[in-house]
């Protein structure tokens, strides 16, 4: 195989800044380009964003409201838009101007303001590499590894060729997912042509508060590279096929230690002030389901007597096992871990969804 060749660097990037600033300001002094590059606009795509007004430079987008504009209700402060091409653009204005310059440059700029960010994408592309799609699938069907969502196939077949090689994994979902596909082929179905074996990209998705959490990653000084190996070293693993039935005790697989070569670990762990089990546990002792349950045990209690009443609230569990879902499955483990680690046990930090359907199989 040709030399293999991996980069990682960003891919999307949505930011709000809410101080009161200049959108010329912002350009110059924070953003490091020229004011002439970008031609301003009023209303547009800015005003899904709740601005009066959009700056942009072809890919590069800005969404800010000028004095009339918050006037008339619409919002302070500035939101900036990279696309995928917006990032690769970005980057080649600023090497142009600084051939030094990189990511942290524009990091250590926000630093100084108050900022949230609500998407950024993290991409790996491993050209002639062994991580290709097909390679993924293979140790997924392996059961090697450990996670706890949805995995999603989805195939893109050629109506001319009827190939179907060109298909992507989807790890998870909104906020926090990774799609892995086949960028070569991408590229070809656009008339595109790449000399190289293969070309997979490893895309990390985030949203919401996860992505805000690793932009404060990176406004503390931590590389893009570091940033994403760190997030995927910290919540996915693939492990060694050992034979022990304890999948969650096995060592990691090589070929996953080579591919993040990490031992640093970034968790996008949301907490939400223990809400699993406190919120539902106030709920029920507070009427939860409208008392359903407290009713049904006394009226056992006066038509039979306490052990029946027990052994018809014990029944009723029982006529409920067949009914979990996975998704009931991964609310019951983070309210385990969450509890656990909050009477600072931690000893259920490798919990799976497995491990719970076993226990439960002991109702009977």
């Amino acid at each position: 195989m040709t030399k293999e060749r991996r980069t990682i660097t960003l891919d999307w990037l949505t930011f709000s800044i809410t101080d009161d600033m200049s959108i010329y300001l912002f350009i110059k002094d924070v953003l490091g380009l020229k004011v002439d590059n970008f031609e301003f606009l009023d209303g547009g795509i800015a005003r899904s964003y709740r601005y009066s007004s959009l700056a942009k430079s072809d890919m590069i987008q800005i969404y800010y409201s000028t004095i009339e504009g918050i006037e008339a209700g619409f919002n302070k402060g500035l939101t900036l838009n990279l696309s995928g091409q917006g990032c690769r653009q970005f980057e080649m204005l600023q090497w142009y101007l600084n051939p030094d310059w990189s990511w942290y440059d524009l990091f250590k700029s926000l630093s100084l303001y108050t900022t949230k960010c609500t998407r950024m994408d993290l991409a790996q592309d491993c050209i002639n590499s062994i991580y290709t799609p097909q390679y993924l699938l293979q140790k997924i069907y392996e059961k090697t590894f450990l996670y706890n969502g949805t995995i999603r196939r989805t195939n893109k077949v050629n109506a001319k060729t009827g190939d179907d090689d060109n298909f992507s994994i989807y790890i998870g979902a909104k906020p926090q997912q990774i799609n892995i596909y086949d960028k070569k082929g991408e590229r070809l179905s656009k008339g595109e042509l790449y000399d190289v074996e293969n070309w997979t990209r490893w895309e990390l998705r985030l949203g919401q508060e996860k992505a805000d959490m690793a932009f404060r990653e990176l406004l503390e000084g931590r590389t893009v590279a570091d940033l994403y190996t760190a997030i995927l070293n910290a919540h996915y693993r693939f492990v060694r096929r050992t034979g022990d039935t304890n999948r969650s005790r096995r060592p990691n697989a090589k070929w996953w230690d080579n591919f993040l070569n990490t031992s640093e670990k970034v968790s996008l762990l949301v907490q939400k002030t223990k809400p699993t089990l406190e919120k539902k546990e106030a709920w029920i002792f507070n009427g939860g389901a409208s008392k359903a349950e407290l009713s049904l045990w006394l009226r056992d209690l006066m038509v039979y007597d306490k052990d029946k009443a027990q052994q018809m609230i014990y029944s009723r569990i029982i006529a409920q096992k067949d009914k979990m879902t996975d998704t009931d499955f991964i609310s019951i483990a983070q309210s385990i871990i969450e509890t656990d680690n909050y009477n600072n046990n931690y000893k259920y930090q490798t919990l799976t969804i497995h491990d719970l359907k076993t226990k439960l199989k002991m109702l009977n």
